[in-house]
């Protein structure tokens, strides 16, 4: 049977999630909140999940049939209470059955292997209990119990304030890798010319840059960086269709465009 989950982009309307920022304080952590709420539904919601460097806390709040599929490789993942899942470097397919109800905490990059003081690598297409990493076991019962989705954001703004409070500063191979995810959001480097010319502007050589990207977030700067721009010109691919410019976003044409798509996710930007 022909997978048909699909991509979501925060900015869409008319899809099951809500979508709520963290604090100002926590906006170095947290990326969002979001919440899968099928309590109405008459059938399943199905989701594509892009290749990323962002790590989900998950939350199952209501017992319902989940299911999670890597693409690459067709390993399934079953989410049982709650889970850390790691980064991702293939596209994955998740399933959610009527009456869901999933609570998700999206960190930043990096910020979870901080956090819970995991190497990078371990988090990798990974997924592992968050119960014995978190230090709030009770998070979970408090979200189950909550009056409501903002009520949920709430209690997660005050724990993860706590946390926040007791971890180390950041050093400067961190600081780099920031500085370096934020140009490619911007899209001010697509290319390699352009990941060059970074290194030239921080004084630091391409393997230099390599080793403080694999020990902090866990992917190469050049992988970050493709699936950064990827994920941009797939939107912008939604709405414009064939009549996209790729070249704003680094590709030499739209065959380049579909390869990546097809490299990420197995599939062309159609069926995206």
């Amino acid at each position: 049977m022909r997978n048909t989950s699909k991509v979501i982009f925060e900015n869409e309307k008319g899809h099951p999630l809500r979508i709520a920022y963290p604090s100002p304080a926590l906006c170095s952590l947290v990326e969002y909140y979001f919440e899968i709420d099928l309590s109405t539904a008459t059938a399943s919601q199905s989701i594509k999940g892009l290749p990323a460097m962002t790590t989900l806390l998950a939350f199952q709040l209501r017992p319902a049939a989940w299911t999670s599929v890597n693409d690459a490789n067709g390993k399934v993942l079953l989410l049982q209470h709650a889970q850390l899942l790691g980064h991702l470097t293939h596209s994955c397919s998740s399933t959610y059955a009527p009456g869901t109800l999933m609570f998700f905490i999206k960190l930043k990059p990096g910020c979870a292997a901080t956090l819970f003081r995991c190497p990078p690598a371990e988090l990798e297409n990974n997924q592992l209990p968050l119960p014995c990493l978190f230090k709030n076991p009770d998070l979970e019962e408090q979200l189950g119990s909550a009056d409501g989705f903002a009520d949920r954001v709430r209690l997660c703004n005050e724990a993860l304030q706590r946390m926040l409070s007791q971890l180390p500063g950041n050093d400067h191979r961190f600081q780099i890798v920031e500085h370096c995810l934020r140009k490619f959001e911007s899209l001010q480097l697509r290319n390699e010319k352009g990941l060059q010319h970074l290194c030239g502007s921080l004084h630091v050589t391409y393997a230099s840059l390599r080793r403080y990207f694999l020990s902090t977030v866990g992917v190469t700067p050049r992988f970050a960086q493709k699936t950064v721009r990827f994920k941009k010109a797939l939107q912008e691919y939604r709405s414009r269709g064939y009549n996209f410019y790729y070249e704003d976003f680094g590709y030499t044409d739209f065959s380049h465009f579909a390869k990546d798509a097809k490299a990420l996710t197995g599939c062309s930007p159609l069926e995206l």
